[in-house]
């Protein structure tokens, strides 16, 4: 019995298009992965550069009050404020004295401000700083400070006696321009909603 010549062995053919597909499917899986980790690396970087230009503070014990107080009197063209609660006698006289410097010095505040007691908003307004009332919500509970549009003081620490000396609280300064932008930008939205306050 006669055997047939044997034909070459050849590799299984892949059609073009499936190659094609799998071809595009792996370069964007690669490109997916670069992007990723470009941004984490990004992202990273952002996160260090704030963190290197932050300083926190911690109450009872770390005087958030202090620190803010140096950071008003450093002050040299602006200090826009919001504060939920206001009953710091340091922090109103500083925000003051700034105003008698010749800084452009708001603040704008909680309903909660206006107590039948006199309350830091009847001082400041009676100092000449301009005071504004943010009712447009159910609470104003914003702790904020935005010094010469490039520094940012927040947290949890409200401007009062209080958070001081009884509170578990914190306050983180950010010295960032394009951070201190966003707070900004955030403060105007308030300030056109909010009525204002001439004391009593």
């Amino acid at each position: 019995m006669l055997l047939g010549r044997s034909r070459p062995l050849r590799p299984p053919s892949i059609p073009v298009l499936p190659a094609l597909t799998l071809f595009l499917v792996l370069a964007l899986s690669v490109i997916g992965t670069a992007a990723l980790l470009y941004s984490v690396q990004r992202d990273a970087a952002e996160t260090h550069r704030l963190l290197s230009r932050a300083t926190v503070y911690f109450a009872p014990g770390g005087s958030p009050t202090a620190a803010i107080v140096h950071e008003l009197k450093a002050a040299r063209q602006s200090i826009h404020v919001m504060a939920y609660s206001f009953t710091s006698a340091p922090i109103a006289k500083a925000l003051v004295d700034a105003k008698k410097r010749g800084l452009q010095v708001e603040v704008i505040l909680d309903p909660s401000n206006q107590s039948k007691q006199y309350s830091a908003a009847d001082f400041l307004a009676h100092e000449g700083i301009p005071t504004v009332i943010d009712n447009k919500h159910a609470i104003a509970h914003n702790k904020v400070m935005i010094v010469d549009g490039e520094t940012v003081l927040t947290g949890s620490f409200n401007f009062t006696k209080a958070a001081e000396e009884k509170n578990a609280e914190n306050l983180l300064v950010l010295r960032d321009r394009d951070l201190a932008a966003k707070y900004e930008k955030n403060y105007q939205f308030h300030l056109a909603h909010s009525s204002g306050y001439e004391g009593r």
